[in-house]
């Protein structure tokens, strides 16, 4: 008998061309929509530093402490420690509200995806020098003194558990007008690395 050939349509050959589409022909919309998601990936850039200071100091300070430890140890290391896995769950959600929020919350998920990446290049990067800045960037007088501050954080040093400021763009503002949370040091005990055990 003659062989029947069956004809799969295209958006089940590719479960995501059809979302694709989607953005790209809102994407080449009017002027109009574009400055939208400008303004909306600018406001979630700006109203994520505080939000993440308050992340910081009542999450990772708090519950997630065991997986932060691993930055307070190991600050300046240049290899993957248990903190940096937590970057995963905003940038998920930052790609998904890209491709699956239309252009409403396209720019949310621009604007967070932007914070993530300005938040590890002044803490990861310049405080730290867990990977190399250019020299021009890490003279800038902004990102002098928010690595400077940032070290106030981690008084104690490697065995110590943080302090304020919580922030990172934020923390001159916080320490010079003295915006402090009460802060009780985490006192969970987690599981020590290979790493630290030899400190």
């Amino acid at each position: 008998g003659a062989s029947a050939c069956v004809s799969i349509p295209p958006d089940r050959r590719e479960p995501l061309a059809h979302l694709f589409r989607e953005l790209e022909r809102e994407l080449a919309g009017p002027p109009s929509a574009h400055v939208e998601i400008v303004a909306r990936s600018l406001v979630t850039l700006i109203l994520a530093e505080p939000l993440m200071t308050l992340v910081h100091r009542f999450a990772f300070h708090g519950p997630l402490w065991c997986e932060h430890e691993s930055h307070h140890a190991h600050p300046t290391d240049r290899r993957i420690v248990r903190n940096d896995l937590l970057w995963i769950w905003p940038l998920l959600a930052s790609a998904a509200l890209v491709v699956f929020g239309g252009s409403v919350l396209a720019g949310v998920g621009i604007g967070g995806a932007l914070y993530v990446a300005a938040y590890i290049l002044a803490h990861d990067g310049v405080a730290h020098g867990r990977f190399r800045v250019p020299r021009w960037l890490r003279r800038m007088t902004v990102l002098r003194i928010i690595a400077q501050t940032h070290r106030l954080h981690h008084r104690g040093g490697r065995s110590g558990k943080g302090a304020p400021p919580f922030g990172v763009y934020l923390a001159p503002l916080e320490h010079r007008w003295g915006l402090r949370v009460r802060y009780t040091p985490p006192t969970k005990l987690c599981a020590r690395t290979g790493a630290q055990s030899h400190a």
